[in-house]
């Protein structure tokens, strides 16, 4: 699905995902889902990649599948506030609720991976509601200028994925900077 496409950086498998739930046929050739992207290049520089079997060919083995899968679903346990933003289901409820739980400061966190911050996830995520990102940005202006690993700033992912988050961010700049 995602093979050899190098701007793929950041995959979250749930966890609570089945992988026992998935076809001989898929498991087979599920390598193919993050080969030759960036989050397999950033796997492979924490020591996780994919073994093939020795019959070579597209076929790995099922303890290097077990190994980059748990990594996908683990590799951002350390940065909750961002995997939370990542999901396809983020509610500016669940964002309100995780910083009132947590603090502020949360917002500002910086994950070690990407060098990304909850609104540089949040604004590359599709299915992120406008106000949700509105909300991370009324915690901290001045996040939004901030750059990640890749050098872009949360409009940058906005501008690509969140067309609603984008105009979220350019109104709540304005409205800032006129306050």
């Amino acid at each position: 699905a995602f093979d050899s496409c190098r701007s793929l950086r950041l995959m979250i498998l749930p966890n609570d995902i089945n992988l026992g739930n998935i076809a001989e046929g898929v498991v087979n050739h599920v390598e193919m889902i993050i080969i030759d992207t960036a989050i397999n290049q950033i796997a492979e520089n924490e020591g996780v990649e994919y073994e093939t079997t020795s019959g070579g060919g597209h076929f790995v083995t099922d303890a290097s599948l077990r190994q980059v899968n748990e990594w996908l679903i683990h590799h951002m346990d350390e940065a909750p506030f961002h995997k939370l933003c990542y999901n396809s289901s983020i509610t500016t409820r669940h964002i309100n609720d995780y910083l009132n739980e947590y603090g502020n400061d949360s917002a500002r966190a910086i994950d070690t991976i990407h060098g990304m911050t909850p609104l540089h996830v949040l604004s590359m995520n599709p299915h992120a509601p406008a106000d949700a990102i509105a909300a991370v940005l009324d915690v901290d202006m001045e996040v939004v200028f901030r750059l990640d690993g890749q050098g872009k700033t949360s409009l940058d992912y906005a501008r690509d994925y969140n067309v609603g988050g984008l105009v979220a961010l350019v109104n709540g700049l304005c409205n800032h900077r006129n306050a």
